[in-house]
């Protein structure tokens, strides 16, 4: 009985060693890639040979044109008295690695070898090599950091009708890659005052006028975006300047102080929004969230008609002490900030009777 698979082991990518299986149906073939990657991966091993292991010390992606050139003693040997190491393998044809700029030509003309250096955005030259090639490829776009997608657009700015009051509805479009998105509002056109500056994972903020002196404040908006890469940019903020105006009746200003919200000091907060205790004079609440007690740059400013707030969706570290507080509003004037809250949003558990109880095989 013929075996279907032959099996070896040779050093993994990040470290230590890995099982390489291959088909023995194409036995020769898949050989001579385990050859390969076992000898590549003894050459990054050696001293004085050695490339980080994250791939800090890339920098080209090599296409070979034969099938075989790559298995080639004098090819191998050409890469390593010159200083080129292979860091990972997509034989026969692509391999990502370091090689030395002065090994280009070189390597174009005697070993039909093209090595690229930028991003490649025409996937043509991968066509008849194969899915390794495509795969080589998409790996190794991923080293380089995308143009950020355009500004967002702002939509409108309307009042809308809530319960008990108005609040003016900011909205803009999605943006491409975005996770979530700062919002500024400022005095001025020039944003070197920010009233207001909050992380959303929405595009759409109801601002309540209340808690806002009279005056016309400026906005604008951009997308916090995660890369193709992994990495996080803050993107352009939209380029048009849009604004709304606060005026309040001047009978407003006559009323008595309005309470300020109770906070309890500190708060463990797990699968559950933000909250505290109610007041029957208050109908709209102002929430400040801020990793330092002194509210210097607060990581959410936001508004509600809830005596709580739900964190989905924002970028908070779990299990880490943030600061809290709250102002509160009848709806025609703002009271004063409650107290400040230590608070701590635990990473959700598991969900209890959630066991699955293996089951018996027939």
């Amino acid at each position: 009985m013929a075996w279907p698979f032959l099996a070896g082991i040779a050093p993994a990518k990040r470290g230590g060693w890995a099982l390489y299986v291959a088909r023995a149906d194409n036995w020769r073939n898949e050989m001579r890639t385990f050859i390969f990657i076992l000898l590549a991966g003894l050459a990054a091993a050696l001293p004085g040979g050695a490339l980080a292991q994250d791939g800090s010390g890339m920098n080209a992606l090599m296409i070979v044109d034969s099938d075989s050139a790559a298995f080639n003693k004098d090819f191998q040997k050409y890469l390593a008295d010159n200083g080129a190491r292979i860091v990972h393998a997509y034989a026969p044809h692509a391999f990502i690695g370091y090689v030395p700029t002065a090994l280009d030509a070189a390597l174009g003309k005697d070993y039909r070898t093209a090595v690229y250096r930028v991003r490649i955005d025409d996937m043509s030259v991968a066509a008849k090599y194969g899915e390794n090639v495509f795969f080589a490829i998409n790996i190794w776009n991923k080293h380089f950091v995308e143009d950020p997608p355009e500004a967002p657009l702002v939509i409108s700015y309307k009042v809308q009708q809530v319960k008990k009051g108005a609040a003016i509805v900011l909205s803009w479009n999605e943006v491409m890659k975005a996770s979530e998105y700062k919002l500024q509002i400022s005095p001025d056109t020039d944003f070197k005052t920010i009233t207001l500056e909050t992380v959303l994972s929405r595009n759409r903020y109801e601002v309540i006028p209340a808690f806002f002196p009279d005056g016309v404040y400026y906005w604008r908006v951009a997308g916090l975006l995660v890369l193709n890469n992994g990495q996080r940019r803050e993107g352009r903020f939209s380029e048009e300047l849009y604004s709304f105006a606060v005026s309040k009746p001047a009978a407003a200003a006559a009323k008595a102080p309005l309470p300020a919200p109770v906070l309890s000091p500190a708060a463990v907060f797990k699968g559950r929004p933000l909250s505290w205790a109610k007041n029957a004079s208050l109908k709209y609440y102002r929430l400040q969230l801020s990793p330092t007690p002194d509210f210097s740059a607060p990581i959410l400013d936001a508004f509600t008609d809830k005596e709580a707030y739900d964190l989905s969706g924002l970028p908070l570290e779990r299990d880490t002490t943030y600061y809290m507080r709250v102002m509160g509003s009848d709806g025609s004037v703002a009271g004063t900030w409650s107290d400040v809250a230590a608070i701590t949003v635990q990473a959700p558990g598991t969900i209890a009777g959630d066991v699955r109880k293996p089951s018996r095989k027939k």
